[in-house]
């Protein structure tokens, strides 16, 4: 008697209940039942599409049974539901040449023993792989009519900000959204607000704490603005880019202003920010990684000594540090306080960061512009009002400009936290005093690249000449 494995799968459960695959597996008994073949085991892949290349536990189980050579024949409701990739088919007929394996299906006969089994089944795979293909080309095409709409688009968890209807804005949250957005603005870290949130209580929408990369995620959103936003992507990506384009207004209201919205997303996706990194540590130590040892050039880290914190070259194999500098901490974060709040003190640099600042609003709505010019033109070349040769010379020096401005907005962001700080020397001190460490860090990166610290003068116990401050012009 053969030993069948019945295998049932379906793409998509939206109830969550399985009653697909349970149908499908009642067939396939009453099929192996008639066959007097004996069940040997079920295979169920819910909720897994064949299309995507999703791993599918349930197939890889059953190949690995085949192999060995507990299992004589496959039964499934089609040949589509074993899978929708030609080359997966192959690997079946190769299954049946090499282990015997016969294959049932509910909607008919497929001999695998036989050529023309072998070419009906071929018929079937590639028929299933060409509506597989022409109904994910449909899907995508009525997503970007939706988000040119500036619909809602479905599925999934809602939006923090927003009830359910993801169109109602739950103030409560809206303030959190607001809250942020102003801190990591004015130079916070992500990794700061998150603490400060989980201290708080405040939670996602699944009843999670906030963590860096899904804070950076909320906040590069064009939704919370009120702008809808679409990233077209490949079935086969896995991960969503952090930015799409932004194609229309939505329909549902906005949380934040378009124009700090901008100046976020021009923030959070800046690559000369290692976000990664952030999510990994805390900031404890203001001047980790800006100060440079005076002999090797390395960075130098916070790391205490009997409970002292300083900063140090560390003295590690392979990296090409020396472990030769060391510099007491909390003396040397007062001194380069003092140095920056000279600096700062100055009225031509206080007026040239005013200055600096007051160009984000114009560069935002240069880079609106440049979106929406996008949008019109990728519409002209959709209507055949212009060729696709048109359309792509057209986009080019587009593009060109939006990266350019996209990068300026970024830089100003950089020096947005010292827009509300800078002013009189006490009152700037005073403002220092009530910063967190990450919040010091961004007035500190915003005006100083480098410091170089150069080996200890044993006659002095402290001595403020051996920092040699790099700043930003």
């Amino acid at each position: 008697m053969r030993r069948a494995a019945i295998y049932c799968r379906i793409s998509q459960d939206r109830a969550g209940a399985g009653l697909g695959v349970a149908r499908q597996e009642a067939d396939c008994r009453a099929l192996t039942e008639r066959r007097g073949w004996q069940v040997a085991d079920v295979y169920s892949d819910n909720d897994v599409s064949a299309y995507s290349g999703s791993p599918r536990p349930a197939w890889r189980r059953l190949l690995e049974d085949i192999d060995a050579g507990t299992v004589d024949a496959i039964v499934c409701w089609h040949v589509d539901r074993l899978t929708r990739s030609p080359r997966e088919l192959e690997d079946v007929i190769d299954l049946a040449d090499r282990r015997g394996i016969e294959l049932a299906t509910v909607t008919g006969e497929i001999d695998l023993a036989t050529p023309t089994g072998r070419l009906i089944a071929r018929m079937l795979g590639a028929a299933a792989r060409h509506e597989a293909e022409h109904k994910a080309e449909r899907q995508k095409r009525q997503r970007r009519q939706n988000a040119e709409a500036g619909k809602v688009s479905g599925g999934g968890m809602r939006p923090y900000g927003y009830a359910e209807d993801r169109l109602t804005v739950i103030e409560e949250e809206a303030e959190v959204i607001r809250e942020a957005a102003r801190r990591i603005l004015a130079g916070e870290s992500l990794s700061s607000v998150c603490k400060d949130f989980e201290q708080r209580d405040v939670k996602t929408p699944s009843g999670r704490h906030w963590i860096p990369t899904t804070l950076r995620r909320l906040l590069a959103s064009a939704r919370i603005s009120g702008r809808r936003e679409h990233t077209p992507r490949s079935t086969f990506q896995t991960t969503r880019p952090l930015l799409g384009e932004i194609v229309a207004d939505a329909v549902w209201p906005a949380i934040i202003d378009p124009v700090d919205s901008d100046r976020l997303r021009a923030l959070l996706s800046d690559p000369a920010r290692d976000y990664r990194r952030q999510a990994a540590t805390g900031r404890i130590y203001l001047l980790s990684g800006i100060l440079r040892c005076g002999r090797c050039g390395h960075r130098m880290n916070g790391r205490p000594r009997q409970g002292v914190p300083r900063y140090v070259c560390p003295n590690v194999p392979g990296s090409g540090s020396c472990g030769g500098i060391a510099t007491n901490t909390a003396r040397t974060d007062d001194h380069i306080r003092d140095m920056l709040l000279t600096a700062l003190d100055s009225p031509a640099l206080a007026e040239r960061i005013r200055h600096q600042g007051g160009d984000d609003d114009n560069l935002a709505e240069a880079v609106r512009a440049d979106e929406e010019l996008l949008e019109e033109l990728a519409q002209a070349w959709a209507t055949r009002e212009i060729t696709r040769r048109e359309w792509m010379a057209a986009r080019a020096p587009i593009e060109l400009r939006l990266d350019k401005n996209r990068a300026q907005l970024a830089g100003l962001s950089r020096t947005s936290p010292l827009i509300p700080f800078i002013g009189t020397a006490q009152d700037m001190l005073t403002r220092w005093e009530a910063m967190n460490v990450s919040q010091r860090r961004a007035i500190v990166a915003a005006v100083i690249r480098t410091i170089t610290v150069a080996t200890a003068n044993p006659r002095k116990k402290w001595d403020p000449d051996r920092f040699t401050i790099g700043w930003i012009a």
